[in-house]
């Protein structure tokens, strides 16, 4: 997860390019719906990214039956919305996992609940499919009243670590175990916020299949650092500067700056023990 920056977007000139592309009757009915729409976008501004506040606006069905078909169906200007916000590089991976590619938008307040940030700039939010799919239209836990998911735009992803994973090797396996823990410093409602993000996307086993795959493809560099004089610290430390490299790109809580910063702590699998990671098809 990591927070992105939204992009600088007129989303009144916007809504109106929207209205004007479309047919009657939706382009009518967007038109009425307009006031209350720009009225909601200003309270969304105003009370990000505690938007489990924000109460939906009442508009009649076929109003909102026309939001939607404005992001659905696209028209012109849609399109090039679409293609901004999924094309710059801040995009390319989605802010949710931080693993897979963007390749849908997501309304972050779901738009079946809130028809009127259908083409809301700053509701629609770069994600991989799997996110988009998993977040549907979940938006408070009921068990403990806070927002589950993490807002890219709006919310500020602790620098503290929270993030951790725990290394093994056992019966020839590679056991990677990603977990969440609070740090001293960190409020509690926003550790909860973390945790509800991290489990309702599946995290935890997702970051250690995708680890497993990784590793798979780093079999060959580990190999030739470790050498013929099977030199462990060298293992080691190429292995911390990958972390360290991850950590600066993408922040200290990146899931892979963690996977080679728990590696290269491993003596085992640093002597040697990154066998377990190679395929079948790679050579000895």
């Amino acid at each position: 997860m990591r927070s992105i920056p939204p992009l600088a977007i007129n989303d009144r000139a916007l809504y109106d390019s929207i209205t004007a592309a479309k047919r009657e009757p939706r382009r009518r009915r967007l038109a009425l719906a307009r006031p209350r729409v720009l009225a909601a976008y200003a309270t969304y501004r105003l009370l990000a990214p505690d938007l489990d506040t924000l109460e939906a606006a009442h508009l009649p069905q076929t109003r909102q039956e026309a939001l939607r078909h404005a992001y659905t169906v696209e028209t012109q200007p849609m399109t090039d919305l679409r293609g901004r916000l999924l094309e710059r590089a801040e995009s390319a991976r989605c802010p949710f996992c931080g693993i897979s590619e963007s390749s849908t938008l997501d309304h972050y307040l779901p738009k079946e609940l809130y028809p009127e940030f259908s083409v809301y700039s700053r509701n629609l939010v770069p994600s991989c499919g799997f996110c988009n799919n998993l977040k549907r239209e979940l938006i408070v836990d009921n068990n403990t009243g806070v927002r589950v998911f993490v807002h890219p735009y709006f919310d500020f992803i602790p620098r503290e670590d929270f993030l951790s994973v725990r290394v093994r090797i056992s019966n020839n396996a590679l056991i990677l175990s990603y977990r969440l823990q609070r740090p001293a410093n960190m409020p509690r409602r926003t550790f909860q916020r973390l945790g509800l993000h991290f489990d309702a996307l599946g995290l935890a086993d997702r970051y250690r299949r995708m680890g497993l795959e990784h590793l798979g493809g780093q079999y060959p560099s580990l190999r030739r650092a470790y050498g013929d004089n099977r030199d462990a610290a060298r293992v080691a430390n190429k292995l911390a500067e990958e972390a360290e490299d991850f950590e600066e790109a993408f922040g200290p809580n990146y899931w892979l700056a963690k996977l080679y910063r728990g590696l290269a702590g491993n003596a085992q699998f640093c002597d040697g023990g990154f066998d377990v990671v190679r395929t079948r098809t790679q050579p000895l």
